[in-house]
């Protein structure tokens, strides 16, 4: 089991790392990547009686690229792996529950096709291999698509997904004995008493710098899908973080000063849709000043920060 303590950086400190920024930015990546070999020795220790890791965390936690970072790191270790997303067992769009303000509850579990993903999973252990859906969220349907995965004494399996510690899916007979691993950010950012960062909303500038690089989606429209996703955190995926073996901290120290100069460009005229948006991205850009700009050249192409940053 683990611990919800939050750890505390002090900007004092950062600052006098920062003088030094490829230093900063190497003790930040190896901070990470201790974590994840942790968790791939954790894993070995009981391979091959359990093949399962459970990998959930909140949104911008850096799900993908740790499930990509264990994959490397379990075959670095002899073992090979089935990489695979509670994300592609979706229902239709259509089928999911409405909110009280209209719109549709896409981050509640119920969305999870567990009888599909009971059948896949039972073939995939009793037969070794599987056909597994993929989910065409551009259309919000099962793509006609399908994915085929093989299972052997030297294979793991790696589930990714925001519901992947909840009761539902790791109470699964082939889940009995998994990896259970929360990844999010567990470190805030202070100037002396002041907060500067929550894990929170540094997560929220996380996801306005990769939804406007990424998916075509601008900061306002961030802000104003943020209420519900923090809603479905706090009711579908935080209640279950302390049923993990292993809290990764996907915190990297020098995350501010890389951010500074694209949150900046990115809001500085967007038209918020309320009020609690406009003084939630101000208060988020203040805190950025006390972080002189790094360019983004400074961060490794390997680095968790890619699923956010346009690298050079």
């Amino acid at each position: 089991m683990v611990s919800d303590r939050k750890m505390r950086v002090e900007l004092s400190d950062l600052l006098a790392e920062a003088a030094d920024p490829a230093a900063l930015v190497a003790r930040s990546e190896r901070y990470y990547r201790e974590q994840a070999s942790f968790v791939a020795d954790l894993f070995c220790a009981g391979f091959p009686e359990n093949k399962v890791i459970l990998l959930a965390g909140p949104s911008s936690a850096g799900k993908t690229t740790t499930s990509l970072n264990l994959q490397l790191a379990l075959q670095q270790r002899g073992i090979r792996t089935i990489q695979v997303s509670l994300d592609d067992f979706f229902k239709e769009r259509g089928e999911a529950p409405v909110l009280e303000d209209g719109t549709l509850d896409l981050e509640t579990v119920e969305l999870i096709d567990l009888e599909l993903f009971d059948a896949c999973f039972a073939q995939l252990f009793a037969y070794g291999s599987c056909d597994f859906p993929i989910f065409d969220f551009a259309d919000g349907h099962r793509s006609s698509k399908a994915r085929s995965c093989a299972l052997d004494d030297h294979t793991a399996v790696i589930i990714e997904g925001l519901h992947a510690l909840n009761p539902l899916i790791r109470s699964r007979d082939f889940c009995q004995k998994a990896v259970k691993v929360y990844i999010s950010i567990k470190t805030e950012f202070f100037d002396g008493e002041e907060r500067l960062f929550s894990t929170r909303e540094l997560r929220l500038v996380r996801r306005i710098i990769r939804d406007k690089n990424f998916r075509a989606c601008g900061p306002a429209e961030t802000m104003a899908m943020w209420k519900n996703v923090v809603r479905g955190e706090d009711r579908y995926i935080r209640p279950f973080r302390l049923e993990a073996d292993f809290w990764l901290d996907s915190v990297h120290y020098y995350e501010p000063f890389v951010y500074r100069e694209p949150f900046f460009s990115m809001t500085e005229n967007a038209e918020w849709a309320a009020e609690e948006h406009r003084a939630l991205a101000e208060k988020m850009r203040r805190s950025l000043t006390f972080f002189p700009a790094f360019p983004t050249k400074c961060v490794p192409k390997d680095s968790l920060l890619r699923e956010f940053l346009i690298l050079p």
